[in-house]
């Protein structure tokens, strides 16, 4: 066993570990808080909540999105140089960086939110109430991220997970809070009051990251004084180097979120063309918004911890020329990603309809059906969104834009002809959504085969997981099925149905060895783990 791999795969488990924990934290938070915030302001008003938050994750990915990885990118290739008055003077240009750029979006929505609203969803101006709530968010988010970067820069995720936490739990208490308040006043104003949580959590989060910056100072400064770099880069020199990796980043992440934004605009469009009911339209796309895409997102939040753990990692051995390293990295993180996304994609497919039962007291086959047919982009987002991640970690900043223009090009088509000819309906998006991840894993593999002279081996990085998933997904539905039959409780029957699950999955992977001794190691406590197993011989 390779000690200095070991350490340096534990290091990015670790790492990612302390992200992912707090995403799955974050997202069961906002699985608990939707519960209610749906009650009470219903499947229009929680439309009218989809529909701003479309507009409102553009706004974020143009001002706030980039600028963490970014941040993170930039310090980590200054830090492993040991510049560290560099990498203080990248803080202070990017802060100066995002106010002015999400300042100025803010103010524009904020004014002009109910022409944004009326153009975009065809005339549905009821969400333009959610939509000024949310403009404010966009300038705090901004200056929110420049902190949560710089710290992933010096190889330190916590700050930004407990950030996370911190923000949803404010999140979810004033979010269902304003709604129940402000839901006398109509759907769309109980909207609003969602997105005021929103907000309010943002706000807590830039204090606690303030404050953790602040107790961190004395280190920081030491580390400037014992500095030996003579020249430092100038502000001007700073700012191209924020601009040349931001914009990229943007590009890319605005083509993934634009996707989303034209669904959204061309769903209520073309439904309206064709004759149906704005509060119908706005109903259907809230169980999608507020109910399919909240299970598909939970497992995409833990592998892309992945991907933000692995940026600092590639970025400073790029910068000392370690090749070898970067490999290994990518094949860490592309294997770890893959043993997290396939089981999550069973499992949703499978246990989907009994969790959304669960969990909204929904018991109609619609939200199962829509996660049966939608589980794969689980699998197809995660690694599309890493592949990026690793080429522009890797200095080719463009070839994810490309890309993803070239995927976005083929969604659109191919959700247009479904809503206005196949009668599919909601349906017509989810199929999109599965051409668009499908094409960018597609052409990111291309231009790593290409560029890196990275080839992915599927055998190697899917094919145990693959099998041990499908014995899973067999298993959990026969549990679930016989516990239903026999204790006649469908909350009792999912929790059973779930915990048998990772159990089967765990095992098979550990038996067929899909897993290895060394890739153990990795994991924290890895070797309590692998002691356990060998005494249990698993092993």
């Amino acid at each position: 066993m390779d000690s200095s791999k070991t350490k340096t795969g534990r290091n990015l488990v670790v790492q990612g570990s302390i992200l992912a924990l707090a995403s799955i934290i974050v997202r069961l938070i906002g699985i608990v808080y939707r519960i209610p915030l749906t009650n009470i302001v219903g499947n229009e008003g929680m439309g009218y909540y989809g529909f701003a938050f479309e507009v409102y994750q553009i706004l974020v990915i143009l001002s706030t999105s980039a600028i963490p990885v970014a941040v993170s990118k930039l310090t980590a290739a200054r830090v492993a140089k040991r510049e560290y008055k560099n990498a203080q003077r990248i803080f202070r240009c990017s802060i100066i960086f995002a106010a002015v750029l999400s300042g100025t979006l803010a103010l524009i929505t904020f004014v002009g939110a109910r022409q944004i609203s009326s153009f975009m969803f065809g005339g549905i101006t009821e969400v333009a109430p959610a939509l000024r709530v949310l403009a404010p968010t966009v300038f705090v988010c901004a200056v929110m991220g420049v902190f949560r970067g710089y710290t992933q820069g010096l190889g330190n995720m916590a700050p930004t997970g407990l950030s996370q936490v911190v923000e949803q739990i404010f999140n979810a208490i004033v979010s269902v809070a304003a709604s129940a308040i402000l839901i006398s006043r109509g759907a769309a104003y109980g909207a609003a009051g969602g997105t005021m949580g929103t907000f309010m959590g943002a706000v807590s989060s830039l204090v606690f990251l303030y404050f953790v910056y602040a107790a961190n100072r004395k280190g920081l400064n030491r580390r400037m004084k014992k500095d030996p770099t003579k020249k430092l880069m100038e502000d001007k020199e700073i700012y191209r180097l924020i601009g040349l990796t931001v914009i990229p980043l943007i590009l890319t992440s605005t083509i993934y979120q634009i996707s989303s934004l034209l669904d959204s605009a061309l769903f209520s469009n073309i439904l309206k063309a064709i004759g149906y009911q704005s509060s119908f339209i706005s109903s259907l796309y809230g169980i999608y918004s507020s109910k399919y895409q909240l299970l598909i997102n939970l497992p995409l939040g833990i592998t892309s911890a992945l991907s933000v753990a692995m940026m600092p990692g590639i970025a400073g051995a790029i910068a000392l020329n370690r090749k070898d390293q970067v490999r290994e990295q990518m094949d860490m993180v592309i294997r770890m990603t893959m043993l997290i996304a396939i089981p999550c994609a069973v499992g949703v497919a499978v246990m989907g309809g009994p969790i959304m039962q669960m969990l909204f007291n929904d018991a109609t086959t619609l939200p199962g059906r829509m996660l049966i047919v939608g589980a794969v982009t689980i699998i197809f987002y995660a690694l599309s969104t890493l592949t990026s991640t690793i080429l522009q970690a890797s200095n080719h900043m463009r070839v994810p834009v490309i890309n993803a223009a070239i995927s976005l090009g083929v969604h659109i088509v191919f959700t247009v002809v479904l809503l206005a000819f196949a009668n599919l309906h909601i349906f017509a998006l989810i199929y999109g959504n599965i051409v668009f991840s499908f094409c960018m894993c597609v052409l990111n593999l291309r231009s790593l085969a290409k560029l890196i002279d990275y080839r992915l081996d599927i055998q190697k990085m899917c094919g145990a997981t693959f099998v041990a998933s499908v014995i899973m997904g067999v298993v959990t539905f026969l549990v679930y099925k016989g516990c239903i039959y026999v204790i006649h409780s469908n909350i009792l029957s999912t929790l059973i149905a779930i915990i048998i699950a990772v159990v089967v999955y765990a095992l098979f992977m550990v038996l067929t060895r899909g897993v290895t001794e060394d890739e153990l190691y990795m994991f924290p406590k890895g070797e309590t783990l692998v002691r356990i197993l060998y005494r249990m011989h698993l092993l």
